[in-house]
């Protein structure tokens, strides 16, 4: 797939993966959009070069998990500098380098920190650590580019993490999008269910249901194409996009269930015959 093709059929993937590490990063609403921009023209710059660089050697989330998490280390490092603990909080001891580096360098609330702080020294009040506070000095650092060249030997201490993750995102989603095409389905005419049922469940061509039902065949084509719109509606209605369905179909931890078979569809969907290039998937 041409980079920007990959770009673009992923888009929600990597909303999904910058919200992600925008999380973990405990950052304001503002600066996670300043971030997501920031992120997605690293991704477009020099001609898609970060995603030329993907060797395929593992999943692409997990590519580009490792990729938004080295352009946060260097936002923060632009930011701050390359971290390392001011004399100052040297001095006060452990309570005062976690002080500065989950205020000063992380910009959290006292609120956040204040269990951290006195699980280490727990005499240490409010009062105490914004004194400590205004004694650290503010610090500025210097911008780093970001190396691709190393990014695959991150990868593996991510894969577990980041396929747990995923899986429970798709998992929502299969079950979201099965509920939709469902209740969907229930709201034809019989014969409308008749024909899905036949196509998408037993298999059938639009010639063979044509013959068994004794109706025209080529009429039969705007007919699906009128169901499947009914569907894809239905999807957009309740905000599942088509590159959120994309992502969700073939993936091995999903389990689609449309209610066409006895059994789960497993989300493979059979694809037109040659004699039928007309027809196009929900």
């Amino acid at each position: 797939m041409d980079p920007s093709e990959l770009f673009s059929a992923n888009a929600d993937l990597i909303d999904a993966l910058i919200a992600r590490v925008c999380r973990h990063a405990h950052m304001r609403p503002a600066d996670a959009e300043d971030f997501a921009s920031n992120v997605k023209l690293a991704l477009i710059e020099n001609d898609y070069a970060i995603l030329r660089a993907w060797e395929r050697r593992s999943a692409l989330s997990t590519y580009l998990t490792v990729v938004i998490q080295r352009l946060h280390a260097d936002e923060r490092s632009r930011a701050m500098g390359r971290w390392e603990p001011s004399a100052e909080a040297r001095r006060i001891g452990k309570a005062g380098e976690l002080i500065e580096a989950m205020i000063v360098r992380d910009c959290r609330s006292l609120d956040e920190v204040m269990p951290r702080i006195n699980a280490i020294d727990p005499a240490l009040t409010r009062n105490d650590v914004e004194q400590i506070v205004a004694r650290l000095p503010r610090r500025t650092g210097r911008p780093k580019g970001i190396a691709l060249d190393d990014v695959e030997l991150e990868i593996r201490s991510v894969e577990e993490a980041d396929a747990r993750a995923l899986a429970s995102e798709l998992g929502k989603l299969s079950d979201k999008a099965s509920r939709i095409v469902r209740e969907a389905l229930a709201e034809l005419p019989l014969q409308d269910r008749m024909i899905v049922r036949l196509r998408f469940g037993e298999g059938m061509s639009i010639a063979d249901i044509s013959r068994m039902m004794g109706l025209p065949q080529r009429p039969l084509y705007r007919k699906m194409e009128s169901v499947l719109e009914h569907l894809r509606r239905a999807l957009t209605s309740a905000g599942v996009r088509r590159s959120s369905a994309n992502i969700v179909i073939g993936s091995p931890v999903q389990s689609l269930d449309f209610g066409l078979t006895n059994g789960r569809s497993n989300g493979k969907t059979e694809q037109p015959s040659q004699s039928s290039t007309d027809e196009a998937e929900p």
